[in-house]
Protein backbone atom coordinates (compact mmCIF):
# COMPACT_ATOMS: atom_id res chain seq x y z
CA UNK A 1 0.00 0.00 0.00
CA UNK A 2 1.13 3.74 -0.87
CA UNK A 3 -0.25 6.49 1.14
CA UNK A 4 -0.17 9.67 -0.50
CA UNK A 5 -0.75 13.53 1.01
CA UNK A 6 -2.70 15.93 -0.77
CA UNK A 7 -0.20 18.57 -0.63
CA UNK A 8 -0.70 20.33 -4.74
CA UNK A 9 -0.61 23.88 -3.53
CA UNK A 10 -2.66 26.35 -5.96
CA UNK A 11 -0.71 27.85 -8.81
CA UNK A 12 1.59 31.05 -7.44
CA UNK A 13 2.42 34.09 -9.80
CA UNK A 14 5.82 33.41 -10.80
CA UNK A 15 6.21 29.60 -9.69
CA UNK A 16 5.50 27.78 -12.58
CA UNK A 17 8.28 30.22 -14.93
CA UNK A 18 11.36 28.64 -12.30
CA UNK A 19 13.33 26.61 -14.48
CA UNK A 20 13.71 23.71 -11.89
CA UNK A 21 9.79 23.54 -12.22
CA UNK A 22 10.09 23.45 -16.27
CA UNK A 23 9.22 19.73 -16.85
CA UNK A 24 10.62 20.62 -20.57
CA UNK A 25 14.15 21.97 -19.03
CA UNK A 26 14.18 18.69 -16.74
CA UNK A 27 13.47 16.65 -19.79
CA UNK A 28 16.43 18.11 -21.64
CA UNK A 29 18.94 17.85 -18.89
CA UNK A 30 18.11 14.11 -18.68
CA UNK A 31 18.30 13.66 -22.41
CA UNK A 32 21.88 15.14 -22.84
CA UNK A 33 22.58 13.02 -19.53
CA UNK A 34 21.08 10.09 -21.22
CA UNK A 35 23.75 10.95 -24.78
CA UNK A 36 20.20 10.88 -26.62
CA UNK A 37 20.98 13.10 -29.64
CA UNK A 38 18.19 16.05 -30.02
CA UNK A 39 17.24 19.79 -30.44
CA UNK A 40 13.89 21.70 -30.70
CA UNK A 41 12.72 22.20 -33.70
CA UNK A 42 10.52 25.42 -32.52
CA UNK A 43 10.45 28.21 -30.06
CA UNK A 44 8.34 26.68 -27.29
CA UNK A 45 6.79 29.76 -26.16
CA UNK A 46 4.07 30.55 -23.55
CA UNK A 47 2.56 26.82 -25.09
CA UNK A 48 2.34 23.65 -23.23
CA UNK A 49 4.03 21.90 -25.88
CA UNK A 50 7.41 21.21 -27.07
CA UNK A 51 8.62 19.63 -30.58
CA UNK A 52 11.88 17.68 -30.35
CA UNK A 53 13.49 16.19 -33.06
CA UNK A 54 15.60 13.09 -31.97
CA UNK A 55 18.16 10.90 -33.87
CA UNK A 56 16.01 7.64 -34.84
CA UNK A 57 18.64 5.38 -32.84
CA UNK A 58 17.94 7.45 -30.19
CA UNK A 59 14.94 7.10 -29.68
CA UNK A 60 14.71 3.90 -27.28
CA UNK A 61 16.75 5.42 -25.03
CA UNK A 62 14.81 8.82 -25.21
CA UNK A 63 11.25 6.38 -24.59
CA UNK A 64 12.78 5.37 -21.58
CA UNK A 65 13.97 9.01 -20.22
CA UNK A 66 10.62 10.63 -20.90
CA UNK A 67 8.85 7.42 -19.19
CA UNK A 68 11.39 8.33 -15.95
CA UNK A 69 10.43 12.06 -16.34
CA UNK A 70 7.15 11.44 -16.14
CA UNK A 71 5.89 11.73 -19.80
CA UNK A 72 3.66 8.49 -21.00
CA UNK A 73 3.41 8.06 -24.74
CA UNK A 74 -0.42 8.01 -26.61
CA UNK A 75 0.36 6.72 -29.91
CA UNK A 76 -1.72 7.36 -32.88
CA UNK A 77 -2.04 5.42 -36.51
CA UNK A 78 -1.11 7.79 -39.71
CA UNK A 79 0.93 10.46 -38.25
CA UNK A 80 4.50 9.50 -39.54
CA UNK A 81 7.07 9.40 -37.07
CA UNK A 82 5.33 11.74 -34.53
CA UNK A 83 5.63 10.39 -31.38
CA UNK A 84 3.29 12.12 -28.67
CA UNK A 85 4.38 11.93 -24.87
CA UNK A 86 2.33 13.78 -22.15
CA UNK A 87 2.98 14.73 -18.77
CA UNK A 88 0.71 15.51 -15.68
CA UNK A 89 2.42 18.82 -13.02
CA UNK A 90 0.37 18.66 -10.14
CA UNK A 91 0.98 22.06 -9.21
CA UNK A 92 -0.68 23.91 -12.15
CA UNK A 93 -3.25 21.30 -13.15
CA UNK A 94 -1.67 21.19 -16.82
CA UNK A 95 -0.90 18.45 -19.47
CA UNK A 96 2.65 19.08 -20.92
CA UNK A 97 3.08 17.51 -24.15
CA UNK A 98 6.20 16.50 -26.13
CA UNK A 99 5.81 16.00 -29.65
CA UNK A 100 8.33 14.02 -30.99
CA UNK A 101 9.84 13.27 -34.61
CA UNK A 102 12.52 11.46 -35.97
CA UNK A 103 12.34 12.68 -39.50
CA UNK A 104 11.34 15.95 -40.94
CA UNK A 105 8.78 15.38 -43.43
CA UNK A 106 5.73 17.35 -44.75
CA UNK A 107 2.19 17.41 -45.73
CA UNK A 108 -0.75 16.70 -43.15
CA UNK A 109 -0.05 13.23 -43.64
CA UNK A 110 3.44 13.75 -43.50
CA UNK A 111 3.57 12.65 -47.20
CA UNK A 112 6.66 14.61 -48.20
CA UNK A 113 9.62 12.82 -47.14
CA UNK A 114 12.95 15.23 -47.06
CA UNK A 115 16.31 13.90 -45.43
CA UNK A 116 16.60 16.86 -43.62
CA UNK A 117 16.67 15.14 -40.13
CA UNK A 118 20.34 14.11 -40.14
CA UNK A 119 22.07 17.27 -41.39
CA UNK A 120 19.64 19.49 -38.62
CA UNK A 121 20.97 17.41 -35.84
CA UNK A 122 24.89 18.01 -37.34
CA UNK A 123 24.27 21.68 -37.43
CA UNK A 124 22.67 22.00 -34.28
CA UNK A 125 23.23 24.26 -31.62
CA UNK A 126 23.48 25.14 -28.17
CA UNK A 127 21.68 27.74 -26.02
CA UNK A 128 20.30 28.55 -22.78
CA UNK A 129 17.95 26.57 -22.98
CA UNK A 130 19.14 23.01 -24.29
CA UNK A 131 19.62 22.44 -28.17
CA UNK A 132 18.11 24.42 -30.97
CA UNK A 133 18.27 24.39 -34.74
CA UNK A 134 20.79 26.66 -36.48
CA UNK A 135 18.95 29.27 -38.14
CA UNK A 136 19.26 28.76 -41.47
CA UNK A 137 17.24 25.44 -40.75
CA UNK A 138 15.34 26.89 -38.67
CA UNK A 139 13.77 29.08 -40.98
CA UNK A 140 13.76 26.95 -43.71
CA UNK A 141 11.36 24.05 -41.42
CA UNK A 142 9.45 26.72 -40.33
CA UNK A 143 8.21 27.87 -43.20
CA UNK A 144 7.92 24.49 -45.03
CA UNK A 145 5.86 23.42 -41.68
CA UNK A 146 3.48 26.78 -41.47
CA UNK A 147 2.86 26.51 -45.10
CA UNK A 148 2.27 22.32 -45.84
CA UNK A 149 1.09 21.10 -42.42
CA UNK A 150 -1.55 23.90 -41.84
CA UNK A 151 -2.22 24.88 -45.52
CA UNK A 152 -5.70 26.37 -44.46
CA UNK A 153 -3.96 28.65 -42.04
CA UNK A 154 -0.68 29.31 -43.13
CA UNK A 155 2.10 32.31 -42.00
CA UNK A 156 1.08 32.02 -38.43
CA UNK A 157 4.81 32.63 -37.25
CA UNK A 158 5.83 35.71 -39.40
CA UNK A 159 7.60 37.63 -36.61
CA UNK A 160 9.63 34.27 -36.01
CA UNK A 161 10.52 34.13 -40.32
CA UNK A 162 11.63 37.63 -39.94
CA UNK A 163 13.80 36.66 -37.17
CA UNK A 164 15.60 33.80 -38.87
CA UNK A 165 15.56 35.57 -42.12
CA UNK A 166 19.04 37.22 -42.01
CA UNK A 167 20.76 33.25 -41.28
CA UNK A 168 18.42 31.23 -43.63
CA UNK A 169 20.76 30.33 -46.81
CA UNK A 170 19.84 30.31 -50.40
CA UNK A 171 22.16 27.30 -51.07
CA UNK A 172 21.34 24.69 -47.91
CA UNK A 173 19.81 21.88 -48.93
CA UNK A 174 16.08 23.54 -47.00
CA UNK A 175 16.19 25.94 -49.93
CA UNK A 176 16.10 23.57 -52.39
CA UNK A 177 13.56 21.58 -51.05
CA UNK A 178 11.72 24.73 -50.74
CA UNK A 179 12.26 25.67 -54.38
CA UNK A 180 11.83 22.09 -55.79
CA UNK A 181 8.06 22.02 -54.33
CA UNK A 182 7.02 25.73 -55.13
CA UNK A 183 8.68 25.54 -58.35
CA UNK A 184 11.72 27.48 -60.57
CA UNK A 185 10.03 30.40 -60.70
CA UNK A 186 10.20 30.40 -56.68
CA UNK A 187 14.02 31.01 -56.17
CA UNK A 188 15.60 30.66 -52.81
CA UNK A 189 16.17 34.65 -52.58
CA UNK A 190 12.57 35.03 -53.40
CA UNK A 191 10.90 33.22 -51.11
CA UNK A 192 13.26 34.41 -47.76
CA UNK A 193 12.42 38.03 -49.06
CA UNK A 194 8.32 37.25 -49.50
CA UNK A 195 8.35 35.17 -46.51
CA UNK A 196 9.81 37.95 -44.35
CA UNK A 197 8.22 40.38 -46.20
CA UNK A 198 5.19 42.84 -45.30
CA UNK A 199 2.78 42.05 -48.39
CA UNK A 200 0.40 39.18 -47.72
CA UNK A 201 -0.53 38.64 -51.05
CA UNK A 202 2.87 37.54 -51.65
CA UNK A 203 2.58 35.34 -48.85
CA UNK A 204 -0.53 34.23 -49.74
CA UNK A 205 1.00 33.26 -53.24
CA UNK A 206 4.06 31.58 -52.09
CA UNK A 207 1.57 29.48 -49.75
CA UNK A 208 -0.42 28.77 -52.64
CA UNK A 209 2.46 27.63 -54.88
CA UNK A 210 3.62 24.89 -52.50
CA UNK A 211 0.36 23.65 -51.53
CA UNK A 212 0.56 22.96 -55.82
CA UNK A 213 3.62 21.68 -55.63
CA UNK A 214 3.15 19.31 -52.94
CA UNK A 215 0.25 18.00 -54.66
CA UNK A 216 2.21 17.59 -58.19
CA UNK A 217 5.71 16.66 -56.85
CA UNK A 218 6.51 12.91 -56.86
CA UNK A 219 2.79 12.36 -57.53
CA UNK A 220 3.46 8.82 -57.25
CA UNK A 221 5.22 8.50 -54.26
CA UNK A 222 3.20 11.19 -52.58
CA UNK A 223 0.22 9.85 -53.52
CA UNK A 224 0.81 6.65 -52.18
CA UNK A 225 1.67 7.86 -48.70
CA UNK A 226 -0.68 9.83 -48.20
CA UNK A 227 -3.47 6.99 -49.14
CA UNK A 228 -1.81 4.77 -47.09
CA UNK A 229 -1.68 7.57 -44.40
CA UNK A 230 -6.06 8.37 -44.56
CA UNK A 231 -6.50 4.64 -43.87
CA UNK A 232 -4.34 4.71 -41.10
CA UNK A 233 -5.78 7.58 -39.63
CA UNK A 234 -9.61 6.21 -40.07
CA UNK A 235 -8.35 2.96 -38.58
CA UNK A 236 -7.10 5.11 -35.61
CA UNK A 237 -10.56 6.96 -35.34
CA UNK A 238 -12.56 3.56 -35.43
CA UNK A 239 -10.71 2.99 -31.71
CA UNK A 240 -10.32 -1.16 -32.28
CA UNK A 241 -9.25 -2.49 -29.51
CA UNK A 242 -6.22 -4.37 -30.28
CA UNK A 243 -4.55 -0.87 -30.89
CA UNK A 244 -4.46 0.50 -27.73
CA UNK A 245 -4.73 -0.16 -23.62
CA UNK A 246 -5.72 1.83 -21.02
CA UNK A 247 -6.14 1.39 -17.62
CA UNK A 248 -9.04 1.24 -14.89
CA UNK A 249 -9.10 2.68 -11.61
CA UNK A 250 -11.51 1.93 -8.58
CA UNK A 251 -12.31 4.20 -5.65
CA UNK A 252 -13.43 2.84 -2.51
CA UNK A 253 -13.85 5.06 0.29
CA UNK A 254 -15.94 5.50 3.62
CA UNK A 255 -19.42 7.35 3.18
CA UNK A 256 -18.36 11.17 2.82
CA UNK A 257 -14.72 10.55 1.37
CA UNK A 258 -16.41 12.23 -2.15
CA UNK A 259 -15.93 8.97 -4.64
CA UNK A 260 -18.75 10.14 -6.92
CA UNK A 261 -17.27 13.91 -6.91
CA UNK A 262 -13.68 12.64 -7.25
CA UNK A 263 -14.80 10.47 -10.60
CA UNK A 264 -15.52 13.43 -12.22
CA UNK A 265 -12.02 14.69 -11.74
CA UNK A 266 -10.02 12.12 -11.98
CA UNK A 267 -7.34 13.20 -15.40
CA UNK A 268 -9.88 15.84 -16.42
CA UNK A 269 -8.46 18.04 -19.52
CA UNK A 270 -5.61 15.23 -20.07
CA UNK A 271 -5.23 13.14 -23.00
CA UNK A 272 -6.71 9.69 -22.46
CA UNK A 273 -10.74 9.44 -22.87
CA UNK A 274 -12.66 8.96 -19.42
CA UNK A 275 -15.51 6.15 -19.20
CA UNK A 276 -17.50 5.97 -15.72
CA UNK A 277 -18.78 2.68 -14.62
CA UNK A 278 -20.77 2.14 -11.46
CA UNK A 279 -19.87 -1.40 -9.76
CA UNK A 280 -21.09 -1.09 -6.47
CA UNK A 281 -22.62 -3.76 -4.70
CA UNK A 282 -25.65 -2.18 -4.20
CA UNK A 283 -28.13 0.37 -5.74
CA UNK A 284 -29.69 1.02 -8.83
CA UNK A 285 -31.11 -1.94 -10.39
CA UNK A 286 -28.76 -4.32 -7.61
CA UNK A 287 -31.56 -2.75 -5.13
CA UNK A 288 -34.86 -3.22 -6.65
CA UNK A 289 -36.67 -6.71 -5.58
CA UNK A 290 -37.15 -9.23 -8.34
CA UNK A 291 -39.48 -12.10 -8.91
CA UNK A 292 -37.99 -14.86 -7.87
CA UNK A 293 -35.98 -13.37 -5.33
CA UNK A 294 -36.36 -15.87 -2.63
CA UNK A 295 -34.88 -18.58 -4.62
CA UNK A 296 -31.99 -19.70 -2.72
CA UNK A 297 -28.62 -18.38 -4.57
CA UNK A 298 -30.71 -16.30 -7.51
CA UNK A 299 -30.08 -12.75 -5.94
CA UNK A 300 -26.46 -13.46 -5.14
CA UNK A 301 -26.12 -15.25 -9.15
CA UNK A 302 -27.53 -12.12 -10.50
CA UNK A 303 -25.30 -9.45 -8.50
CA UNK A 304 -22.40 -11.33 -10.29
CA UNK A 305 -23.86 -11.36 -13.27
CA UNK A 306 -24.25 -7.69 -12.87
CA UNK A 307 -20.76 -7.61 -11.72
CA UNK A 308 -18.89 -9.69 -14.59
CA UNK A 309 -21.23 -6.73 -17.08
CA UNK A 310 -19.86 -3.92 -15.73
CA UNK A 311 -15.97 -5.17 -15.73
CA UNK A 312 -16.78 -5.85 -19.44
CA UNK A 313 -18.09 -2.35 -20.16
CA UNK A 314 -14.60 -0.86 -18.03
CA UNK A 315 -12.80 -3.54 -20.11
CA UNK A 316 -13.98 -2.75 -23.74
CA UNK A 317 -13.02 1.44 -23.20
CA UNK A 318 -10.09 0.40 -21.77
CA UNK A 319 -8.62 -1.84 -24.72
CA UNK A 320 -9.43 1.53 -26.63
CA UNK A 321 -7.07 3.48 -24.61
CA UNK A 322 -9.28 5.04 -22.18
CA UNK A 323 -9.41 5.60 -18.52
CA UNK A 324 -11.91 3.76 -17.10
CA UNK A 325 -13.06 5.06 -13.52
CA UNK A 326 -15.10 2.24 -11.13
CA UNK A 327 -17.00 4.31 -9.04
CA UNK A 328 -16.87 1.59 -5.92
CA UNK A 329 -15.98 -1.85 -6.55
CA UNK A 330 -16.59 -5.40 -5.29
CA UNK A 331 -13.68 -5.00 -3.69
CA UNK A 332 -15.68 -3.40 -1.13
CA UNK A 333 -17.16 -6.73 -0.35
CA UNK A 334 -13.97 -7.78 1.36
CA UNK A 335 -14.68 -5.49 4.53
CA UNK A 336 -16.03 -7.43 7.59
CA UNK A 337 -19.37 -6.58 8.26
CA UNK A 338 -20.33 -8.54 11.13
CA UNK A 339 -22.89 -10.92 9.54
CA UNK A 340 -23.96 -14.31 9.69
CA UNK A 341 -21.55 -16.73 7.87
CA UNK A 342 -23.70 -17.59 5.20
CA UNK A 343 -23.86 -13.34 4.88
CA UNK A 344 -19.88 -13.15 4.97
CA UNK A 345 -19.25 -16.42 2.28
CA UNK A 346 -21.45 -14.25 0.06
CA UNK A 347 -19.25 -11.28 0.48
CA UNK A 348 -16.44 -13.28 0.37
CA UNK A 349 -17.65 -14.59 -3.27
CA UNK A 350 -18.33 -11.49 -4.51
CA UNK A 351 -14.89 -9.71 -3.32
CA UNK A 352 -12.89 -12.02 -5.17
CA UNK A 353 -14.71 -12.52 -8.29
CA UNK A 354 -13.58 -9.90 -10.81
CA UNK A 355 -10.12 -9.00 -11.70
CA UNK A 356 -8.27 -6.42 -9.85
CA UNK A 357 -8.50 -3.14 -10.95
CA UNK A 358 -4.46 -1.31 -12.27
CA UNK A 359 -5.52 1.07 -9.75
CA UNK A 360 -6.85 1.00 -6.40
CA UNK A 361 -7.43 4.34 -4.74
CA UNK A 362 -8.38 3.97 -1.24
CA UNK A 363 -9.79 7.56 0.73
CA UNK A 364 -9.39 8.22 4.03
CA UNK A 365 -10.25 11.28 5.75
CA UNK A 366 -10.64 11.91 9.55
CA UNK A 367 -13.56 10.58 10.82
CA UNK A 368 -15.33 13.85 11.75
CA UNK A 369 -14.58 15.05 9.01
CA UNK A 370 -16.54 12.62 6.82
CA UNK A 371 -19.52 12.29 9.02
CA UNK A 372 -19.61 16.59 9.17
CA UNK A 373 -19.91 16.21 4.57
CA UNK A 374 -22.50 13.14 5.27
CA UNK A 375 -23.72 12.58 8.68
CA UNK A 376 -26.26 9.44 7.48
CA UNK A 377 -24.53 6.97 10.53
CA UNK A 378 -23.35 7.54 13.91
CA UNK A 379 -19.71 9.13 14.37
CA UNK A 380 -18.51 5.65 15.67
CA UNK A 381 -20.23 4.03 12.46
CA UNK A 382 -17.96 6.30 10.41
CA UNK A 383 -14.57 5.44 12.32
CA UNK A 384 -15.47 2.02 12.01
CA UNK A 385 -15.42 2.20 7.98
CA UNK A 386 -12.89 4.26 8.17
CA UNK A 387 -10.81 1.89 9.76
CA UNK A 388 -12.03 -0.98 7.75
CA UNK A 389 -11.25 0.73 5.21
CA UNK A 390 -7.55 1.52 5.98
CA UNK A 391 -7.19 -2.14 6.61
CA UNK A 392 -8.12 -3.11 2.90
CA UNK A 393 -5.76 -0.96 1.89
CA UNK A 394 -3.00 -2.60 3.22
CA UNK A 395 -4.21 -5.84 1.82
CA UNK A 396 -4.66 -5.18 -1.33
CA UNK A 397 -1.34 -4.89 -3.55
CA UNK A 398 -1.00 -2.16 -4.79
CA UNK A 399 -3.57 -0.02 -3.43
CA UNK A 400 -3.38 3.77 -3.08
CA UNK A 401 -4.38 5.53 0.16
CA UNK A 402 -5.26 9.25 -0.63
CA UNK A 403 -5.80 11.55 1.94
CA UNK A 404 -9.34 13.68 1.00
CA UNK A 405 -9.25 16.21 3.65
CA UNK A 406 -8.41 18.75 1.53
CA UNK A 407 -10.30 20.56 -1.18
CA UNK A 408 -11.45 18.33 -4.02
CA UNK A 409 -9.94 20.66 -6.35
CA UNK A 410 -6.05 19.58 -4.66
CA UNK A 411 -7.66 15.86 -3.96
CA UNK A 412 -8.10 15.51 -7.62
CA UNK A 413 -4.44 16.69 -8.61
CA UNK A 414 -2.85 14.63 -6.24
CA UNK A 415 -4.86 11.19 -7.10
CA UNK A 416 -4.63 12.26 -11.24
CA UNK A 417 -1.09 13.07 -10.75
CA UNK A 418 -0.42 8.98 -8.66
CA UNK A 419 -3.16 7.40 -11.59
CA UNK A 420 -0.82 8.92 -14.14
CA UNK A 421 2.18 7.42 -12.58
CA UNK A 422 0.56 3.68 -12.99
CA UNK A 423 -0.20 4.33 -16.71
CA UNK A 424 2.28 1.79 -18.32
CA UNK A 425 5.68 3.46 -18.83
CA UNK A 426 5.05 4.77 -21.90
CA UNK A 427 3.09 2.71 -23.96
CA UNK A 428 -0.69 3.58 -23.69
CA UNK A 429 -1.55 3.38 -27.06
CA UNK A 430 0.67 0.97 -29.77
Amino acid sequence: MTSLQTDAEPTKSGVEDLPGNDPFARLGIALDDAAVTWCRLRERGDDDEDDLLIWPGDMDQAGRVMASNGFREIRHLGHGSHRAFFGYDPRTDRWPKVDVVTTIDYGRLQEWRTGLATGCLARRERDSDGWRLADDDAFWTLLLHDTLDRPHDPFRRVDRLRELAGGAKVDGTGAQIATEIAGPRWTPARIVDVASGDDPADRTALAGALGRGLERGRAGEVRRRRMAGRILRRLDHLDPPFLRSGLTVALLGPDGAGKSSLSRRIGEGGPMERRSVYLGLYGGARGRPRAGRHVPGLGLARRIAAMWRGWVIGWWHKRRGRMVIFDRHPLDARLPDGRSRLGSFRRAILGHILPKPDVVLVLDAPAALLYERKPEHTLERVEAQRTAYRTLARRVRGAIEIDVSRPLEDVARTVTAAVWDRVDRGRVAR
